[in-house]
């Protein structure tokens, strides 16, 4: 085994996980296309597509980049192109694959459209809607008028809406979540109906996160759901109470490096192995072994744990797994995960797309 840190990945969990989020939404007829960006690996998109998955989803030309060369072919690049050179560049990708993005300004999308028909080439879109959260999206008022100028410009076709519900994770109870997930369908349903009325073919609706995805029966009538979290699961996902610590097929293995007095310990995983992102509750994330073990603080390269030293016993040397607040982010600090079979060694995952 590697040197601590080391990003350690379940091969059982992670099985488990993605055939669980696949299956529950082709139930309901959602097709799945996973967010790659929380793994950011070729053979880990491949994967998700083996057990069902239609296509993946990027967060940037890069990873999109890196996954149509690594031989994946139906893309959907969750981001607005804007620049005349990301837009070029975007449409040299589209030869290479089956690639579509999202629109939110006549900016980006008269670059994008003289991009395309420069090349002779038609860009499929979606029109992206502002769910509440203000990241990106047009607003629902503006919808018809901004369609149908959109729908003048040559070399794009406007196939579907897209939105990002990510006011859902305030939520943690499952009623909470459940009516959440509804209400994000039932705007993506009700665009879609509306576009149609006015003459623009809508084909698709993409939605869908990991906690309103886990609900997939409330999503019932998009199209897709863009899921990602779930091939790791995290803290956030046990706050939000879809997973236990036992769901959670990423972890990050440490050693107890110094004990300066009782009930203080150091181990070598810092910001730069976990990050600093926080959850619903403080800290850094939850250490398997000893739940009652707190780790309150990060500098870059160490981890400040506290606990009670009469109930329990830490030695200088011992290993421990911590799950992470948020495990989108650790693929792209590290250049290998250590995929685990029943906790030997089973090879080493290359986070291709990570920056």
């Amino acid at each position: 085994m590697p040197i601590t840190p080391y990003v350690a990945l379940d091969l059982q969990q992670l099985e488990k996980n993605v055939r669980g989020m696949t299956n529950k939404l082709t139930l309901q007829g959602i097709e799945h296309w996973p967010h790659v960006k929380t793994h950011k690996s070729i053979e880990l998109a491949k994967f998700e597509i083996e057990c069902g998955a239609k296509g993946i989803t990027c967060a940037t030309l890069q990873e999109a980049t890196v996954m149509a060369k690594g031989g994946i072919n139906n893309i959907l690049l969750a981001y607005p192109m804007v620049g005349v050179e990301k837009c070029q560049q975007f449409v040299q990708l589209a030869k290479l694959a089956n690639i579509r993005t999202i629109v939110d300004s006549l900016q980006g999308a008269e670059q994008l459209s003289n991009a395309a028909t420069n090349e002779n080439l038609i860009i499929d879109i979606y029109i992206a809607i502002d769910y509440g959260a203000h990241r990106e999206g047009i607003q629902l008022e503006d919808l018809e008028s901004f369609a149908l100028k959109i729908k003048k410009y040559t070399g794009l076709n406007i196939i579907g809406v897209f939105t990002y519900a990510g006011t859902i994770y305030q939520y943690t109870t499952e009623p909470e979540i459940r009516k959440a997930a509804k209400a994000e369908a039932d705007l993506l349903l009700l665009c879609a109906q509306r576009l149609r009325a006015i003459g623009i073919d809508i084909q698709r609706t993409s939605g869908g996160s990991t906690l309103s995805s886990f609900y997939a029966e409330e999503l019932k009538g998009i199209t897709e759901s863009r899921a990602g979290n779930f091939i790791f699961g995290d803290m956030n996902a046990i706050y939000a109470g879809i997973y236990t610590p036992k769901d959670c097929a990423l972890t990050i293995r440490t050693s107890v490096v110094s004990i300066p007095i009782k009930g203080y310990a150091t181990v070598d995983a810092g910001t730069k192995t976990l990050t600093s992102d926080q959850s619903a509750e403080a800290g850094y994330g939850y250490i398997v072994e000893e739940p009652n073990i707190k780790l309150v603080k990060l500098n870059e390269e160490h981890g400040y744990l506290r606990y009670d030293p009469e109930t329990i016993e830490l030695k200088i040397g011992d290993v421990l797994n911590i799950i992470p607040n948020h495990s989108c982010v650790i693929p792209n600090l590290t250049n290998k995960i250590y995929a685990l079979n029943n906790n030997e060694l089973d090879h080493i995952i290359i986070p291709n797309a990570r920056y």
